[in-house]
Parts: C-alpha cells; structure tokens; sequence
C-alpha cells in the first residue's frame, strides 16, 4: 500500500509525556499509593476469604462476602493498570528483532481470539528490520489492541489480522519505520467516540471492562517514540503502531 492510499488516522498525541521534575514527583507518589493500596486490599482479601471457610455462614452473609472480595481484587487488577496508564513504567528498550520475539508471546496474543472462536491471520515477515523497544511493554501494547479487536470482531461475528510491515510497504521509505497494523472487521467505532476511546475509564462496553487498556497502549507508545493512530468505517477498525527502526 503506498502512503498516499492510506486511510487517515486519528493519533493519539496528547499522551506524550513531559520529562520534567514534577512528573517524576508524580510518578514517585502514584506509586507509593498505589504500593499502599494494594497493602489494604489483601488485608481484606485475606479476611474475607477466612470468613468464607466458615461453614456455618448463612447464605446472605457469604454472598455478601463474596461480593466484597470480588470488589477487591477488581480493585487491586485496577491498581496495578492504573501505573503504566499513567506513564510509571520503567521502559528499558533495546534492539528488539520481532520475528524472533512474536513467536515468544504468540499464544498469548492468540488468547482472547481464542476464547471468543474468532479467526486471527497473523503477518510478519522474516526480513524486517530491529526496532527499539521494550519487549515486555511492547507486549502489553498488543494484549491491549488485540483484546480490543478480540471483542470487537466477536460483537460484530467478524474476524482480526496482525500486520507488520517492512519501511516502505506501509509509511514511506524515507521514514525508516515498522509498521504494524492491528485490524478487525465486525464493528466499527462511532465517528463521536473516536476521541474518546484514548481516555482513561471510558469503555463502550460493560462495567467490567476498567477502561484503561487503550489509554495504557497510548502512553506506552509514547515512552518509546512510537506513534499509535486508529481508523474507523464501513465495519472495518484499524489500530497503527509504527515504531522508527533502531
């Protein structure tokens, strides 16, 4: 595909960080908290689960208990996305070859298509070039789009692809980039929620979903000079991850 027949992408530039004193003191302080609360939700995982061994409850109080437990490990899974969301992460790129590393990490991105009997092609060619990345961030990078098409492609009966791109085939050559694509059929966003999906805690689907998976994606491309763009229409949603070679 030649640059001038690419789509146009909304990308989510608001997230680059700023290297400053202050955001360091911000993210020292977010991780002490959440370093605390997470101290205060075992403690009310662990008694609650010493309660609910107790046979004689009646049934209303362990339900209740049960409940209470559910809450907090929610809680405690929110606290530990809520860091790299906020741009905590310690980011440690190196050369990163991704043929070799994809076929690492492949059972994991194949996962939720998997579990939601949806078809996935994945795409990546022996010949492309190092990247400079952090493997176990770039990882969560995907998880966050592929389980986004994942649900995507499930709600609309489509199917998902996983693209990657030599310089040249995808943005053009003299931009020296890796290009990867990350594309489901089924459904498409609404033109009003394009902006909003990079947000931290909007979700258009259930309360279950913490609405922080793409904003993590985001501001993780960010800490590693990658850009990440979206593309919406005619049922067909695209994610772009395009990282300059190393």
């Amino acid at each position: 595909m030649e640059a001038t027949d690419r789509p146009q992408f909304l990308f989510a530039d608001q997230f680059i960080l700023e290297d400053s004193a202050n955001a360091n003191f911000y993210a020292l302080l977010l991780r002490g908290m959440t370093h605390k609360l997470n101290n205060l939700l075992a403690v009310i995982q662990g008694f609650s689960s010493l309660i609910l061994m107790d046979e004689e409850l009646d049934e209303t109080t362990a339900e209740n208990l049960s409940h209470m437990k559910e809450a907090s490990i929610s809680a405690s899974q929110l606290s530990e996305r809520i860091l790299p969301a906020a741009g905590c992460s310690q980011i440690t790129t190196q050369n990163l070859q991704i043929a070799d590393f994809l076929p690492m990490v492949e059972d994991s991105l194949k996962e939720p298509f998997t579990s939601a009997g949806i078809p996935i092609n994945i795409k990546c060619p022996a010949e492309i070039p190092p990247i400079a990345a952090d493997p176990s961030r770039l990882k969560d990078i995907f998880l966050a789009l592929l389980a986004n098409a994942a649900e995507a492609a499930a709600e609309g009966g489509g199917q998902a692809s996983f693209e990657i791109y030599k310089p040249g085939e995808f943005s053009p050559i003299d931009e020296n980039r890796v290009d990867i694509l990350v594309r489901n059929s089924g459904t498409a966003i609404a033109t009003e929620n394009m902006e909003k999906i990079w947000e931290p805690f909007y979700s258009s689907k259930n309360s279950k979903h913490l609405g922080v998976g793409l904003t993590t994606a985001a501001v993780l491309a960010s800490q590693m000079s990658m850009k990440l763009g979206v593309h919406s229409a005619d049922n067909i949603t695209t994610f772009w991850l395009s990282s300059p070679v190393a």
